[in-house]
């Protein structure tokens, strides 16, 4: 330890007491530290720090080395609110309203606006109240209504709540409108495109001249719309059935990498929290990923671009094989050896040629190519493993095992194998469940390359992976072959407590998991004894 690091935050007695989380301060009892932490320990209290570049803007550093598994960041939200379009949600608690238990019923509406509700108790809800006054103030009643035998819709009116939310802090709350007027927007970018189009058109009108609000300017309006598409996280809490965007600054200013070295998830507060999912060194930037790990590098910055408003530039992003993955390369059809990748991966335009021979080929015949595929894959029966083992072979000629395409419907068999109709695991055959532990551990090494450590999604695999093992075990007739399977199924199930050790709703399937694998050792044993 320092030897400035000896002495009692608060009373300067000599100390050796480590504040655990931001590892800069000690004391000389745990009195000393609860009581430092009320005097203002806790705004300081961090394993990060705000840094500046010009690729980046601002972003997060650690100031430490972090463990992996632990806690970087925890925020409560600034603001939540309905996507730009939702279905009917209840504006007070930001549950999804469920069809009326009566056919000819129709939602509980609030009685001063009309929007949607839960019950009376949710007009008081003080996320609705600011704006239920503004809009009845003016006479604004809602139009929104249930449709018995109607398919669930997506009403495009929700797409006022968050900006008024957002536009009504400025008097209820100056310090947290002047932490989101802080945060990038991107607006110049967005307004060239359809949404802010119809957003200028349709939305600026309903804020001034409906709500009277003629003191906000046109660009002022629409730079906190551009500044909530840019920020905002998609807040999802199934159980309660809540699907809408919540702010949070602090998070916000997290950047993206497409191998990054956290993870984020919701807690029944709706706070948001960041795990390290490795090991991260002191000095390294904090980063989650906005896009899916199983897309290619073109693909990936496509929807980053319109999503939101820049390219990435990261280590997965320049490299032409994708870290060794080649995730975005095709076979080269005329030597049928080597994989044709971009010559210059960060330029959109840029060719794609053949590790191997001369073959080239263009941007535009490229993106065309993965857009007809990607298109099939979409189309595809979500229920049917035949469909993507066909679509797999069909394309066995210019797709490679590890091709963006491939991996996708890999991902999607794993799924299937196990839980599709007619699939159910006790339904599989030999040669299915064989080749559902074969697509886990193929898809776990592509893991370990851009989504390792922690990962949810490599957390997943190994659940699907350690419950065919297991099933596997069980229909062996070779004790040795099932003592195998099964320890690895241990051991596997071990990990997996470790990676989802934060999530609470998935306690209950590893408990059962644990209970499985826990009989089938008994049964091992019987055998065993037998024998």
């Amino acid at each position: 330890m320092s030897s400035s690091l000896t002495s009692c935050a608060l009373c300067q007695a000599r100390a050796s007491q480590l504040c655990a989380a931001c590892r800069s301060v000690v004391y000389c009892s745990r009195e000393h530290q609860k009581e430092h932490w009320k005097q203002g320990h806790k705004r300081e209290c961090k394993c990060y720090e705000v840094a500046t570049n010009e690729t980046l803007g601002r972003h997060l550093c650690a100031t430490r080395d972090v463990r992996i598994g632990e806690e970087i960041l925890k925020e409560a939200p600034l603001l939540l609110g309905p996507k730009v379009a939702s279905a009917p949600i209840c504006l007070g608690c930001h549950r999804n309203l469920l069809p009326p238990a009566k056919p000819s019923s129709i939602y509980y509406k609030c009685s001063s606006c009309s929007w949607p509700l839960c019950g009376k108790e949710c007009e008081e809800s003080p996320h609705h109240r600011a704006e239920c006054q503004l809009m009845s103030g003016s006479h604004f009643q809602s139009k929104i209504s249930y449709t018995p035998g109607e398919e669930e819709r997506k009403e495009s009116a929700y797409c006022v709540i968050m900006l008024l939310r957002c536009m009504q802090l400025k008097s209820s709350d100056p310090e947290g409108f002047a932490r989101l007027s802080a945060l990038e927007d991107h607006l110049q970018e967005r307004l060239e495109t359809p949404l802010y189009q119809v957003l200028r058109a349709n939305l600026i009108t309903f804020i001034k001249t409906i709500l009277g609000m003629r003191d906000w300017s046109e660009m002022d309006i629409l730079r906190i719309a551009a500044i909530l598409d840019t920020n905002t996280f998609e807040l999802r809490q199934p159980r309660e059935r809540r699907k809408v965007r919540a702010l949070y600054p602090g998070a916000a200013m997290i950047s993206h990498d497409c191998a990054p070295n956290m993870r984020h998830r919701f807690d029944n507060d709706m706070n948001i929290r960041f795990l390290a999912k490795r090991p991260i060194a002191k000095g390294e930037i904090l980063s989650i990923s906005y896009t899916q790990p199983l897309r290619s590098t073109i693909q990936r910055r496509l929807h980053l671009r319109q999503a939101k408003c820049f390219d990435c530039a990261c280590a997965r992003c320049q490299d032409p094989t994708e870290l060794g993955s080649f995730a975005g390369a095709q076979t080269c059809v005329k030597c049928k050896a080597g994989k044709i990748i971009s010559v210059k991966p960060l330029q959109n335009s840029a060719n794609w040629k053949c590790q191997l021979c001369p073959v080239k080929r263009s941007a535009k015949e490229v993106l065309l190519s993965d857009a007809k595929l990607q298109q099939e894959i979409e189309a595809l029966d979500k229920n049917s493993p035949t469909d993507f083992e066909d679509f797999i072979y069909r394309h066995r000629v210019e797709l490679h095992d590890t091709n963006t395409h491939v991996l996708q419907a890999k991902y999607a068999l794993t799924q299937l194998y196990g839980n599709a109709p007619g699939f159910a695991m006790e339904e599989l055959s030999e040669e299915s469940l064989k080749r559902k532990v074969e697509l886990c551990e193929e898809l776990l090494k592509l893991a370990n390359i851009f989504d390792g450590g922690w990962s949810i999604f490599r957390g997943n695999l190994l659940i699907d992976l350690e419950e065919a093992l297991v099933a596997q075990a069980l229909r062996s007739k070779e004790p040795l072959e099932c003592e195998e399977k099964l320890k690895r199924a241990s051991e596997l199930l071990a990990e997996i407590g470790n990676i989802m050790q934060h999530e609470p709703e998935m306690q209950q399937l590893l408990a059962e998991r644990q209970e499985i694998l826990d009989n089938a050792l008994e049964r091992l044993e019987g055998v065993k004894e037998i024998e």
